[in-house]
């Protein structure tokens, strides 16, 4: 029903677009991008492997690229970026694994990783709060009852740290 049309290559204003275009690429690459195509482009160079003890399944497995759901960026002191990223599960489960890579000066190293099942990230400040549904017997999959667990982690100046844990009945942070 709708189409992309071909661009008018022949309007006055297109080279103007193409200009811009040239002229803001070095500027985009004096600072670290932090993106859902530079996650996957990091998950996918850096061959990002999910431990066993983080695993729902218990064994250890390279994260897919494809499957970087969503991307949290924190500015760090000293020009530092921290990006944070979830894996979906590809199925039902949600979002079972994350990440986070710091960069700058120079490219993303990996910092942490953890798992869970369903969970959720947001930034809460400087910081980022993991957020994990707790299940209980016969719950569905859909439904948990047990309320929710959260983490808080901090930059330390060298690691992301836990700075704080709670459980509630909120899913929000």
């Amino acid at each position: 029903m709708f189409s992309n049309p071909e661009p008018d290559l022949h309007r006055a204003d297109a080279g103007v677009c193409e200009a811009a275009v040239v002229l803001a690429a070095p500027v985009a690459a004096l600072s670290l991008a932090c993106n859902i195509r530079v996650a996957s482009a990091t998950v996918k160079s850096t061959r990002l492997t999910i431990p066993g003890s983080q695993s729902i399944s218990g064994e250890s497995f390279r994260a897919d690229p494809k499957l970087v759901d969503s991307v949290i960026c924190l500015p760090l002191p000293g020009g530092r970026t921290a990006m944070v990223l979830t894996i979906a599960s590809g199925g039902t489960a949600g979002d079972v694994n994350w990440a986070i890579y710091v960069g700058g000066p120079g490219a993303y190293t990996l910092s942490l990783v953890r798992g869970g099942y369903k969970l959720s990230l947001a930034r809460k400040g400087a910081d980022v709060v993991e957020t994990d549904p707790v299940y209980k017997t016969n719950d569905p999959n859909c439904c948990p009852t047990g309320g929710f667990d959260h983490t808080q982690w901090h930059w330390s100046g060298t690691k992301f740290v836990v700075a704080r844990s709670w459980h509630n009945q909120t899913y929000k942070p």
